[in-house]
């Protein structure tokens, strides 16, 4: 599967990924910091990726419709350690097959998951 990370997720995810096979951008290894989020956006829909995300602008879905990529994961901000972080995102992959989320968004956290549709 496509992901791409976003600048404020932690940068140990991206190889954690790729271990399991994934291909994975992350835009703080290649585009640096400050890469603006229509430009963010723009990488996941022409992929089409799964946005890995703490920003939460991507959660407005009029503004960043889902559907228009692989779907968008949205950490919930929280003081987790970055290897919490890379567990966090890991359970839900490999507990979740992507046709229950795909073109969703997921908003993850400890202990909670919820995925909805834009509607």
């Amino acid at each position: 599967m496509r992901i791409l990370l976003d600048e404020n997720v932690c940068l140990r995810l991206a190889g954690a990924l790729r271990e399991y096979g994934h291909e994975v951008h992350a835009t703080a290894e290649t585009a640096g910091k400050g890469l603006p989020d229509n430009e963010v956006w723009a990488l996941a829909c022409k992929g089409p990726a799964l946005l890995i995300t703490r920003d939460y602008h991507f959660t407005n879905a009029v503004r960043f419709d889902p559907a228009l990529c692989l779907g968008i994961v949205f950490l919930r901000h929280g003081n987790l350690k970055a290897n919490e972080e890379v567990a966090l995102v890991r359970s839900f992959l490999s507990s979740h097959p992507l046709a229950e989320y795909q073109g969703k968004l997921v908003t993850l956290s400890p202990g909670s998951i919820r995925i909805r549709s834009r509607l």
